[in-house]
């Protein structure tokens, strides 16, 4: 049973915890304390009747956490993994609520991601670098109150540090496998004695995990009567070559008001999916192997493309967040805007035939938003926040299609070309308030509203085959749609805190993720919108501390109920060209534990773990063909389909130990494995579409002191072979994976 697996890894950590107790010696080795927001008040991690995980800019360094996807190995229950197709999208999802395997770019996150108080509308391009940033807040489960836009899985917030009125910096600079560079400065401190700043920049080079080297092999066939290697440009795949600035600046004229302007540029020339054609052991022959001849490369991380793909991406971004102490409190202000351009053009079926090619790909997306919010004391047992959110977040989309004639029997050369295109306005407002009222002094009553309209206006040409030549003669006919929705997402929490260092908790948590467009429809009948999805958690929870700061231990245990789901169906339309529908297909229960604990039963060794198990389990399923011959039957079976892309279990266990080296510095060993239990990457869980069971181990040795810091690093050690997504276009192809890399860093702080 998957329950008595997780029991084997937390009864003996709750029952075991007595003996670190008797074990424990005084000593200046203490857990480390990690400041959040996630209630929007600055609070110890371990103070916050909520679940998540707080990583600290150490934290992040020392995981060698590059950019946001990274952070999904060190929070249980949480996949960060890129949709892969177009690099850089990200489908987060979190307790088992996502967006799924998909990029339909109309379709709102499921798990908010908040860069310095603003909230980050698209998914496109949300695969973000973990660059200078002084915390990383993982928050799982609804977060209905205070990042209610659409934050119906959780949220990641991601939390810039003001500028320190001392002078002073760090530089570093790293090379590693696959050509790897990265070059590192920071540099603050005080312009006058209101006004302080800092500049923080950062450059990478990576060549990608996958390399294109004309591999494979070729027989004779009708289509290919020499056998011949078509001969096609040998390239990098998923390379990057980035360049990313972030000014901020700190105003404080008083001691009762101050303003911070947090900038960012962000622009990266890089390189296409990582597409990966592979043959299935057993399985009859693909169209590739019958008709051209081809058998693609055995090596995970060799390709054999015709298209030489790319993606570029260029974001601007500024937040500009206020404080002034008014009353008994403090009014704060967070104007956000962010402009997004994105081009990509990638080679779908991953073989040196065009087949199936999506090119010149184009994006626009911006967004303004504001939240002002007034957080006040009445007295020392009752506080409160109420605050109002807007935004305005508008994209603009071509995406373009390239099919081979195989399709509709003719020549493999007469090529179909299909584009589409919209563009979305989302108009989103909200009011919201919580009251923490501690009636005594171990129990405090946490509520909270809020209240959220959402507006949608889409104007959308279908994805139809162009007449003409090429991208000649495609359709211009525009559709115009437009809807909205509203809803009142409450919570409720009631804390127990017995001692400075133990509390238990209780909740009831709504979250809310608006009606979508599907502007991949095949109709306009089909473009929707679906309903808004709504779910209701009950969640408990306990945060503890033990043995003199040695021993921490973070359990939750959750249950969800999930309506109204919105799910991705796919089919093939009569050119046997890919369909995405979008419906309200699905209800759901979905139960789970979360674990994480910190224990340090020396000096010079930290041990930690963190482990999730869910059992998401579909109530009702409808409109999904699963080969039955009836209605009825089809809604049986689709009853016990698995949700995609959710590891049932998993869990990360790392270790550090320190070597003291006289007055110098330490040396830290460092090793961290996350293994997650296998998944379908489907809605209808085809075999031959699932992720085996997969291990990552990295490890590291670094040394440091005051000044210095040096390290050698290494990452996915054993090379194993896993992927994000597995799809069927003329073969099968599978996207994402990491292979094994290894490098050094030397950096230092002034």
């Amino acid at each position: 049973m998957k329950l008595s697996r997780l029991a084997l890894f937390i009864v003996p950590a709750l029952t075991g915890y007595i003996a670190p107790l008797a074990l424990a010696q005084s000593s200046n080795a203490t857990l480390e304390e990690v400041v959040v927001t996630a209630t929007r008040r600055a609070e110890s991690a371990q103070n916050v009747a909520v679940a998540l995980t707080a990583l600290s800019s150490q934290s992040l360094e020392d995981a060698n956490v590059v950019d946001i996807t990274d952070i999904g190995f060190l929070a249980p229950n949480v996949q960060l993994q890129p949709v892969s197709t177009f690099p850089g999208f990200a489908t987060f999802t979190m307790r088992g609520i996502g967006t799924g395997a998909n990029s339909i770019r109309t379709l709102d996150p499921a798990v908010n991601v908040m860069v310095d108080g603003m909230v980050v509308a698209t998914q496109i391009a949300g695969q973000l670098d973990a660059f200078d940033y002084e915390a990383v807040e993982v928050l799982r489960g609804p977060q209905g109150i205070f990042f209610g836009r659409n934050s119906i899985a959780g949220a990641i917030q991601l939390r810039t540090g003001k500028p320190s009125e001392e002078f002073g910096g760090r530089v570093k600079v790293g090379v590693g496998s696959q050509s790897l560079v990265q070059l590192e400065g920071v540099i603050e401190g005080g312009m006058s004695s209101t006004l302080r700043g800092k500049l923080a920049v950062q450059y990478r080079s990576f060549d990608g995990y996958f390399e294109d080297n004309n591999g494979g092999t070729f027989v004779p066939t009708e289509r290919n009567p020499s056998g011949a290697d078509p001969g096609t440009a040998t390239q990098k795949q998923t390379e990057q070559d980035s360049i990313f600035i972030k000014p901020t600046i700190t105003w404080q004229p008083s001691d009762r008001f101050d303003l911070t302007v947090y900038g960012q540029y962000f622009e990266d020339d890089g390189g296409s999916g990582s597409t990966q054609a592979f043959v299935v052991p057993g399985a009859a022959p693909s169209t590739t192997f019958n008709l051209f001849g081809y058998t693609p490369p055995t090596d995970q991380f060799e390709v054999n493309h015709d298209l030489v793909g790319k993606s570029d991406t260029e974001i601007e971004q500024l937040v500009v967040e206020a404080n002034w102490s008014v009353g008994n409190g403090v009014l704060t202000s967070v104007t956000g805007w962010r402009d997004l351009t994105f081009s990509s053009s990638s080679d779908i079926d991953g073989t040196p035939f065009l087949l199936i090619h999506f090119p010149d790909n184009e994006e626009e997306a911006s967004q303004f938003s504001q939240e002002i919010r007034y957080a006040g004391e009445i007295n020392d047992r009752l506080d409160f926040i109420i605050g109002g959110f807007y935004l305005d977040a508008e994209q603009s989309v071509i995406e373009r299609r390239q099919f081979s004639g195989l399709t509709a029997g003719r020549d493999h050369f007469d090529y179909n070309h299909t584009q589409g295109a919209f563009t979305q306005d989302v108009k989103s407002t909200a009011v919201f308030g919580n009251v923490r009222w501690g009636f005594t002094d171990t129990l405090t009553l946490n509520a909270g509203i809020r209240f959220s309209r959402e507006e949608k206006d889409l104007s959308v040409t279908l994805l139809t085959l162009c007449t003409g030549e090429g991208f000649n003669g495609c359709s211009n006919d525009k559709t115009t749609v437009s809807d909205d929705w509203s809803n009142t997402s409450p919570r409720v929490a009631l804390e127990y805190r017995p001692s400075d260092e133990l509390m238990f908790w209780g909740s009831w948590t709504r979250g809310f993720r608006s009606g979508n467009y599907n502007a991949r429809a095949p109709s306009i009948a089909a473009l929707g919108p679906a309903d808004p999805e709504q779910a209701d958690q009950l969640e408990i929870g306990m945060k503890a501390d033990f043995a003199d700061g040695r021993l921490r231990a973070n359990i939750t245990g959750f249950f969800t109920i999930y309506d109204e789901v919105q799910r991705i169906t796919n089919d093939l339309d009569a050119l046997g060209n890919p369909l995405q529908l979008l419906n309200n297909a699905a209800e759901a229960e979905i139960p789970g534990i979360e674990a994480e604990f910190t224990w340090i039963p020396t000096d010079r060794l930290r041990l930690m773990a963190g482990i999730g198990w869910i059992d998401p389990e579909y109530k009702k399923f409808t409109g999904v063909d699963m080969g039955a011959a009836t209605v009825q039957e089809n809604e049986a079976l689709a009853k016990e389909l698995e949700f995609e892309r959710v590891p049932d279990f998993e869990y990360t266990v790392t270790g550090e130990y320190t070597v003291p080296i006289t007055d110098r510095g330490d040396l830290i060993f460092r090793g961290q494995y996350a293994w997650r239990e296998g998944f379908y990457t489907d809605t209808i869980n085809r075999p031959l579409r699932a992720i085996d069971d997969y291990g990552i181990l990295d490890a590291s040795v670094r040394f440091e002191n005051e000044n210095w810091r040096v390290s050698l690093w290494g990452r996915n050690l054993t090379e194993e072979n896993y992927a994000d997504i597995i799809s069927v276009g003329f073969n099968y192809q599978q996207f994402g994976g990491q292979a094994r890399t290894y490098g050094v860093e030397v950096g230092y702080r002034f």
